[in-house]
């Protein structure tokens, strides 16, 4: 199946301050009962490959907890917020799309 996109209708954020390796997550829900896991690990450490599970419609990601802040960000401050996931290489990109220049803004 070739990349496909979708809207991100809320998420969900964690922080694991006492946890080694994992410090933080993001569950994007998206439409169509669509998930994305965005997995956040201690800088430094090794990542895990991706996975997308068609049967359950959910991808997990891994980053570095330097880029939740970031993510958050995005998730709070802009509107739609898009997850396109790439079946085939298990990769996704969370991005903001179809947004009004300068929208909200004076």
């Amino acid at each position: 199946m070739a990349a496909f996109a979708k809207r991100v209708n809320h998420y969900a954020a964690f922080r694991y301050p006492n946890r080694p390796s994992t410090q933080a997550r993001i569950n994007c829900y998206a439409v169509d009962g669509y998930r994305l896991y965005l997995i956040f690990k201690a800088v430094g450490t090794d990542l895990p490959v991706n996975s997308y599970n068609p049967d359950i419609k959910t991808g997990v990601t891994y980053e570095s907890v330097s880029h939740y802040p970031a993510y958050l960000d995005l998730l709070r401050n802009e509107k739609p917020v898009w997850v396109t996931f790439n079946e085939q290489e298990a990769s996704f990109v969370v991005y903001a799309a179809a947004e009004q220049v300068g929208e909200g803004e004076i």
